[in-house]
């Protein structure tokens, strides 16, 4: 007990010299901070410039069949997931000729989604089939430079908009992978292809076996424990939210996707694990009143067409946004999970749902659901009426969270309902989050810039009030990977103070002595 003590008199004691040394200091109310000459800065070319972040790109290393890191330096544009730099350094081909390419050429990457650590890779491919063994190993080596770069639990790949599943059938999302391809592939093959193929003069198999015959009366039912990326409407009723669960597939031989539609649902129904932040987006009560039909396109992709007693929501039909969430939560679920889905046609007492999203006939496709997903982000507020900030996580737009500037305001629209313990927003009257013109980053650091309404509407503030905007702001933007720096400007120009406490003419360092404890 005494050791903590004495280790929190000692933090407290180097925070507070910190604050007292130049700038950064609470300086008397009367006095202002140090005179400094107010430099414009063209801050327009900042957003040209992007973040250089050190990732591992991995490739096929042929000496030993194992996928084997690249070190290299990228280049990350403003407000961008460092992910698809990676990725398309990773499409463009090793550095150096001890690895082997592992995509081929004209391959692209359209997007990458990222929430509640569950990536989502969306490539082009218009070039020729890739052999299933080259594909794999391809697979193997995004979800690998993903995972090191985002700290991921899981990583879907889509073609085109499509996901493939493993040689045609359902299959987990990647996870870090060390050892041998040939081995992951095995083990792979043997998990998830019900039949095993046959293999040529000991090589990969390149064509998936089809399921043929009917049941026999001897066949035994198999069941395969999967993980699933799931999707549920968040807590505050604006996105839709990932979770990553293992549920029990109970196949045979000749079993069509709709035993895993119907698992995938009745899962849905169950609801999330992590029910403080998510719900289902199927009401427990709602029954399908038949089979999923799979509808067979002719081009190798098919569509799927759910048959329900009443809106899956529970919802009535002019809560348009509760349905377009639930909707969007069971298509994602679908279609992120069963192999070479394009639509998904969804009827009630046999009539097509139709939404500003479907076409004529009901169908929705995935990508009409593009932008409902969220991810959370950690965000600074004051902890009630202390001189402390505490850490609460907000639900955004998953593509706003590679943005400072996003980050910033949405910290400064303060509590929402659904935060957990006593929070206070640390803006006064007249600030406002319009009153952050932009937030660029170059190397590690970020220009917050601030307009003149802003500063005036800090006016009076106390110097408790100022520390705790300040470094609301500083935290906030520093919680993000590589950004180690927070400069504040005001109309593109340094200045010495906001409220004439604490001198902001230097960048800020992440104040850690200033955060509650969770605990």
């Amino acid at each position: 007990m005494w050791g903590k003590t004495m280790k929190r008199l000692i933090l407290a004691a180097m925070v507070l010299c910190m604050l007292l040394s130049g700038c950064g200091a609470i300086r008397d109310s009367k006095s202002v901070g140090k005179e400094v000459p107010a430099s414009e800065l063209d801050l327009s070319s900042l957003d040209a410039f992007g973040s250089t972040k050190k990732a591992a790109v991995y490739f096929l290393n042929s000496a030993n069949g194992t996928l084997t890191a690249d070190p290299r330096f990228i280049t990350v544009e403003q407000d961008t997931n460092p992910a698809e730099a990676a990725i398309k350094a990773l499409l463009g081909g090793p550095s150096n000729d001890s690895l082997t390419k592992v995509a081929p050429d004209g391959m692209t990457l359209d997007f990458i989604e990222f929430s509640n650590g569950v990536a989502n890779v969306y490539l082009n491919d218009e070039g020729l089939p890739m052999p299933k063994n080259e594909q794999y190993i391809m697979e193997l080596a995004i979800g690998n430079t993903v995972s090191d770069l985002l700290g991921t639990a899981a990583v879907n790949i889509f073609y085109n908009g499509l996901r493939q599943g493993f040689q045609g059938y359902p299959s987990a999302p990647l996870k870090k992978q060390t050892g041998r391809v040939d081995e992951a592939y095995k083990n792979a093959e043997a998990k998830y292809v019900p039949v095993m193929p046959e293999t040529q003069n000991g090589t990969f198999p390149t064509q998936k076996p089809e399921p043929v015959g009917e049941v026999s009366a001897e066949e035994v039912p198999k069941t395969s424990t999967i993980s699933t990326v799931l999707y549920f409407v968040s807590a505050s009723g604006d996105y839709i939210l990932p979770e990553v669960r293992d549920i029990d597939y109970i196949t045979t031989s000749s079993s069509t996707s709709a035993v895993y539609v119907e698992a995938i649902i009745n899962a849905l129904k169950v609801g999330p694990l992590s029910s403080v932040v998510m719900e289902s987006p199927i009401e427990s009560g709602v029954l399908l009143t038949r089979e999923p039909e799979i509808i067979d396109n002719g081009d190798g992709t098919s569509d799927i067409a759910l048959y329900f007693d009443t809106l899956p929501s529970g919802m009535a039909y002019f809560e348009a946004r509760e349905n377009l969430l639930s909707n969007a939560a069971l298509i994602y679920s679908i279609t992120g999970f069963i192999p070479n889905v394009k639509a998904v046609h969804i009827f009630v007492n046999e009539k097509p749902i139709l939404d500003d999203t479907s076409n004529g006939s009901g169908g929705t496709l995935r990508s009409d659901y593009f932008g409902y997903i969220g991810s959370s982000a950690p965000l600074y507020l004051q902890y009630g009426d202390s001189s402390l900030l505490i850490e609460v996580s907000r639900s955004m737009e998953q593509g706003k969270i590679w943005s400072a500037l996003e980050r910033v305001r949405a910290m400064l629209r303060g509590p929402q309902s659904g935060d957990i313990g006593n929070v206070s927003s640390v803006t006064y009257t007249g600030m406002s989050e319009k009153g952050v013109l932009s937030v660029n980053v170059y190397n590690d650091t970020a220009y917050v810039n601030l307009s003149e309404d802003f500063k005036n509407a800090c006016q009076g503030i106390s110097s408790k009030a100022e520390m705790l905007l300040v470094y609301a702001i500083v935290n906030t933007v520093t919680a993000m990977d590589g950004i180690n720096k927070v400069q504040f400007l005001v109309e593109g120009a340094q200045t010495d103070t906001l409220a004439g406490h604490l001198c902001i003419s230097d960048s800020f360092l992440r104040n850690y002595g200033i955060i509650k404890n969770a605990s």
